[in-house]
């Protein structure tokens, strides 16, 4: 059998990974934030995060029954039921974070995904980019984009595909 071990790129070190290209600054981290995702009643899941004080906190909706949290580092929150009927999942050690900023932001995101290029702040933060399913953090300078551990370097060799592309063509 073939080894198949250099087939797909491997991953950068996510702590320094970063794409500089004009009009774009791109970043990434790995487990600096703490990510809970909670599901259960709209009403019970609403309550649980004004209860937790995430008033610092960002909630992502990513369904009518779920939503996910992302706080610094020590919440408080406990994975397992609540006894509000919430279900709550640490998520930290599952998504990459890649922060994108600069002027550029906006046509990157119309590349990687229509959606995005027809509304630039959904009212579900789940949607398809570069033919991945992530989550979009809107951020005063740009958005930040939460991706599964496993797909993120996927994700990352297209961010480097499309802004050398950009480079090449004004």
């Amino acid at each position: 059998m073939s080894d198949r071990s250099t087939f797909w790129p491997s991953p950068p070190d996510w702590a320094i990974a970063r794409i500089d290209a004009p009009g774009l600054s791109i970043t990434a981290g790995h487990a600096d934030q703490s990510v809970w995702l909670l599901s259960g009643p709209a009403v019970a899941v609403a309550g649980l995060v004004k209860a937790a004080g995430a008033g610092e906190a960002t909630v992502l909706p990513v369904a009518p029954d779920r939503v996910f949290l992302i706080a610094g580092q020590g919440h408080g929150l406990n994975e397992g039921w609540h006894p509000s009927g919430v279900a709550i999942s640490d998520m930290s050690q599952a998504h990459v974070r890649i922060d994108i900023r600069g002027p550029g932001t906006g046509a990157l995101l119309s590349t990687g995904s229509p959606s995005l290029a027809l509304d630039p702040a959904p009212r579900a933060a789940m949607v398809g980019f570069a033919g991945v399913p992530l989550l979009v953090q809107q951020l005063a300078d740009g958005v930040r984009l939460h991706v599964e551990h496993s797909l993120a370097p996927h994700l990352w060799h297209w961010l480097c595909a499309a802004c050398h592309n950009a480079k090449d063509h004004p």
